[in-house]
């Protein structure tokens, strides 16, 4: 199985406890634009994931698999509403 490297940027900042915490601001899937990222400023940083090549494929059905459960829904609500 083919794998892509993925670069997850993130960004730090302080919540409202006063806590660190991190926020995913983008992605990447070149390691020289996640590396600028994180020279931009001390608070930025990135992490690196790796994803399925095939991960548009397997989007493309999952969009499929929602359209489909939402047009039986669909079904269900018209047949009720017909056998009223």
């Amino acid at each position: 199985m083919d794998r892509v490297r993925v670069f997850v940027l993130i960004c730090l900042y302080i919540d409202r406890e006063g806590k660190v915490a991190s926020r995913n601001v983008g992605a990447t899937f070149s390691l020289p634009e996640a590396e600028l990222h994180k020279a931009e400023c001390i608070e930025h940083d990135f992490e690196t994931l790796l994803v399925d090549a095939r991960w548009p494929e397997d989007a493309a059905k999952t969009d499929v698999v929602f359209a489909m459960r939402d047009f039986g829904e669909l079904v269900r609500d018209m047949q009720d509403a017909a056998l009223r």
